[in-house]
């Protein structure tokens, strides 16, 4: 038996399912992606997010989307980035290892005067995540994520164009091909014993890097041969792993208001349990001094939300969500996905054309499903249950180390 960093005694099959998640989540990913997209090959997302789009769930509808996958088996990358159009513009370059582990091309690292970073595979020491001019990966496997900010509608050319104008060079001999998928990330535990022969499989391709955490001998031995231990027991270790990794995702929670958060968000750290925790919830998610975001769980009175029921979500002058980028509030269904609304809103930010603030620098924001007389700053929530999140980038220290959270929402009468 081993423990985990929070003293949960584990059994070897129990520590190697937990420990083997995040690769097997981020690879079912890539087999997935790259049997629709040759790899090595940029699909770019150029509209924002609407009701219609069920690709991801819980999806971001403030800014444009572009991804790729790379085997830096073929060699190093070469990220290209023009100049910003304007100072505030938000843009990032998410490079992601086979394990989870990340690292940055960003506006926080780089600016906004145009940037040319090299992307390398070197198992020996972690990323720095700093303004190098050179970035390392833990893994041969890299999948690089890019997002632009959409400031308003009549930016939406704009961002497209830099969007596009963001590059990766990859090496001339990088093979493009499509793959085969291999399950969706969202079933892995249903392969049960057969989970332990995947995941070595993608060890093959992604060997952990040097500084990466370490197995127990006893689970060691197990990802080694899991041929050398009873099927059932390799079951129990997937479905033991699979309870842990779901509570795992309320244990790491801070809560206030309402509100709660992960602490961790992304950087997980040595901590298995968490790592494997935001590869279930949140895969492809930034660390937390990028962006943190922040559930709804409900309203002052501890009711849940229901669109049937109105609510105020009041930001004092001196309470506005601390940023050096943006905030964004989105509401969704309750599985996830945006819900079609009379004026096609389903987000509301500080970029919000039109928003109105009170004389003392307020501002407050209607939530239900019936139109009020005033729409300017009305979100609205599906007729029912519903979920609504709060993305906070680039946040200030008290984002980052959970000490600000939004203020209460406030029922209407």
């Amino acid at each position: 038996m081993t423990d985990t960093p929070n003293n949960t005694a584990l059994s070897p099959a129990t520590e190697a399912y937990i420990w083997g998640f995040p690769l097997v989540s981020v690879h079912r990913t890539r087999l997935l992606l790259c049997s629709r997209t040759d790899t090595a090959t940029m699909n770019h997302v150029d509209n924002l997010a609407t009701p219609d789009d069920r690709a991801i769930v819980a999806p971001n509808n403030d800014g444009l989307y572009s991804s790729a996958w790379y085997d830096l088996r073929h060699g190093d990358l070469i990220i290209n980035v023009p100049a910003m159009d304007h100072p505030q513009r938000y843009w990032n370059v998410m490079i992601c290892d086979g394990y989870t582990h990340v690292t940055y091309v960003c506006r926080r690292h780089h600016g906004i005067n145009g940037a040319q970073v090299r992307v390398t595979w070197d198992p020996t020491k972690p990323p720095r995540n700093d303004d190098s001019k050179v970035v390392t990966v833990g893994t041969p496997t890299a999948w690089v994520i890019i997002r632009v900010l959409v400031e308003s509608p009549e930016d939406i050319d704009s961002a497209r164009a830099l969007q596009r104008a963001i590059t990766v060079e990859a090496p001339a001999g990088h093979p493009k091909a499509r793959t085969e998928r291999a399950g969706r990330a969202t079933t892995i535990a249903q392969a049960g014993a057969d989970f332990f022969s995947e995941l070595q499989r993608y060890i093959e391709i992604d060997p952990p890097a040097d500084w990466h955490p370490k197995l127990s001998a006893e689970a060691q031995a197990i990802v080694s041969n899991p041929n050398s231990v009873d099927s059932e027991e390799l079951s129990r270790g997937v479905a033991e792993g699979e309870k842990l990794i779901l509570g795992g995702n309320l244990s790491d929670a801070v809560k206030q208001n309402g509100w709660r958060t992960g602490r961790a968000a992304t950087d997980s750290g040595a901590d298995i349990l968490k790592r494997a925790v935001g590869a279930k919830f949140g895969l492809g998610g930034h660390q937390a001094i990028e962006n943190r975001s922040y559930i709804a769980q409900g309203d002052a009175a501890g009711q849940p939300l229901n669109g049937n029921q109105a609510l105020m979500l009041r930001f004092a002058a001196d309470e506005m969500p601390p940023c050096n980028a943006f905030w964004s509030l989105t509401a969704y269904g309750t599985d996830l996905y945006l819900v079609a609304n009379e004026i096609d809103r389903w987000s509301i930010s500080d970029r919000t054309p039109g928003l109105r603030y009170a004389p003392d620098g307020s501002l407050t924001i209607t939530l239900s499903a019936k139109r009020p007389q005033d729409i300017a700053n009305w979100l609205p929530v599906p007729d029912g249950p519903y979920l609504l999140g709060l993305r906070v980038y680039e946040g200030h220290d008290a984002v980052v180390d959970c000490t600000w959270f939004p203020p209460a929402l406030i029922p209407q009468s």
